[in-house]
């Protein structure tokens, strides 16, 4: 009996720093961009406001369908200090497919080679997205929208919400929805 509750105080920590509000279990990671070069995540994070984490998957048609409202919110929201990286954590990821896809959409794609970034963060679907601050700290994660394939206009623009939200200095409305994508093939 004495056994439960150390057991459960570490799994309500457990739950806890992998909640919104919490630093994402894994900063030290380091991310690698179509050329090859590195980028490592606490540095990227510490160099804007906010970053945009959104995971990628080169076969998805929910992914394909989010194209262009990704891209119209990376032009909209980088000035505003707002750092978007697309992470292809899966493992057909290779820097000269991701270096066609990130042409052919309009955005980079850095890889997570081992799933590391994807497995700290609970990805486990095409879309997924996070917002961080310069801290890592976990400030909303889930659906990049309430779409998946066929786009509406009367969607609720999760990650939009969160990104107005947080840049107008008040708190996220909803800080964890459910994803939409494709399952993650990972490492």
């Amino acid at each position: 009996m004495r056994l439960k509750t150390p057991l459960i105080a570490l799994l309500a920590a457990l739950t806890l720093a992998c909640a919104p509000g919490h630093a994402p279990a894994v900063t030290s990671v380091v991310l690698r961009s179509t050329d090859g070069a590195p980028l490592a995540l606490d540095a990227a994070l510490r160099a804007h406001a906010l970053t945009v984490i959104t995971f990628f998957s080169a076969d998805c048609p929910c992914q394909r369908a989010h194209d262009a409202r990704l891209r119209e919110l990376i032009a909209r929201d980088t000035p505003r200090d707002v750092a978007f990286l697309v992470v292809d954590s899966e493992e057909s990821a290779t820097p000269a497919r991701d270096s066609d896809e990130a042409k052919a959409r309009g955005y980079p794609i850095v890889l997570d080679d081992a799933g590391k970034l994807a497995r700290s963060l609970d990805a486990e679907y095409a879309t997924y997205s996070v917002v961080v601050d310069r801290d890592g700290k976990v400030l909303y994660r889930g659906a990049f929208d309430s779409d998946r394939v066929h786009l509406r206009e009367g969607r609720a623009a999760f990650v939009d919400d969160a990104l107005n939200d947080l840049l107008a200095g008040r708190p996220v409305r909803k800080t964890d929805t459910k994803t939409l994508g494709c399952t993650l093939q990972l490492h």
